[in-house]
């Protein structure tokens, strides 16, 4: 059972933490959204595959070899490198796939199979793309509530009223950019869990792997990986709103001058062992250190003696 908070600014964390939670569900709900689409948008690329054919007890791996090897319409091509400049922003990987899609010989060598494995990794792309601006909004606004509700309790819990500086979009973008964990930040992280959900879709969805299965266990199987990514993806998004609630925390601990601050763990059964020998446990801030091994289900508190 979770133990009670004890005090104003324990209380007071904890509130902010929950409002913190119910955004980041908001967020979650976003992202299921997304993630929904695009298996049904991949689906559909499979489904063109089987148009025509037997659907209910599949193609043999012969018959879909040579379904997949014939040759796909110049048309493809165009309309392919109109969707990448159409709904891919981040310019370092529309910069890839134009380079990878313009190179001479490939509209020589297109293929069903080469469309297919195309369309599933623009569609990841775009599904990046979208969850990289859905997550990157929930990140900001952490940020600033974390920091400007910190000072206002503070202010409210010691009665004082005092001057403090803004937090401007330079020190935001600072902390959207560093690579606080594994030597990424969001961002990267992002790009690296589509990068091994692409690959690992490619593989599954080869002739071998698709050959005598019915479009409906197709479509199962892909939902299923798609869940995979999607649960990474929820993952790393509780993580990083913990990681930035705190790092604003801290922040406004520095900008008033605090020295000390108390860790407080939600001490329940989701409580990480780490977590729970530092609960309660005061520390200066000048001696802070990255929090890399620490879970999500934790809070701070201030030290009202400076």
């Amino acid at each position: 059972m979770a133990r009670k908070p004890q005090g104003y600014f324990e209380r007071r964390s904890t509130e902010l933490m929950k409002r913190l939670e119910e955004g980041t569900e908001n967020t979650i709900d976003s992202l299921i959204q997304v993630y929904n689409q695009a298996t049904k948008n991949i689906n559909k690329e499979i489904n063109n595959i089987f148009k025509n054919y037997a659907k209910d007890t599949g193609l043999d791996k012969q018959t879909l070899t040579q379904l997949l090897s014939k040759r796909e319409s110049e048309q493809y091509y165009k309309n392919l490198l109109e969707v990448i400049n159409n709904n891919i922003t981040d310019e370092s990987i529309k910069k890839k796939l134009l380079a990878k899609y313009n190179a001479p010989a490939y509209s020589y060598r297109i293929s069903r199979y080469q469309v297919l494995q195309d369309n599933i990794d623009l569609e990841l792309k775009k599904l990046a793309n979208v969850e990289l601006d859905i997550t990157k909004i929930r990140y900001v606004d952490t940020i600033k509530e974390g920091y400007y509700h910190t000072i206002y309790d503070i202010q409210k819990g010691t009665g004082l009223g005092f001057s403090f500086a803004q937090i401007d979009n330079r020190t935001i973008n600072l902390m959207l950019n560093e690579n606080w964990t594994n030597n990424a930040n969001f961002s990267k992280r992002i790009w690296k869990n589509n990068e091994k959900l692409g690959e690992y879709l490619k593989v599954q969805l080869t002739a071998k792997e698709m050959s005598g299965k019915s479009i409906q266990k197709l479509s199962k199987e892909l939902a299923d990986y798609m869940n995979v990514g999607l649960f990474n993806a929820t993952r790393l998004v509780r993580t990083e709103v913990c990681h930035f609630a705190n790092e604003s925390e801290m922040l406004s601990y520095e900008e008033l001058d605090i020295d000390r601050y108390r860790f407080v763990a939600t001490l329940d059964q989701v409580t990480c062992e780490e977590c729970a020998k530092l609960d309660n446990k005061v520390f200066y801030v000048k001696d802070r250190k990255p929090r890399k091994k620490l879970c999500t289900y934790s809070s701070t508190e201030i030290d009202v003696q400076q």
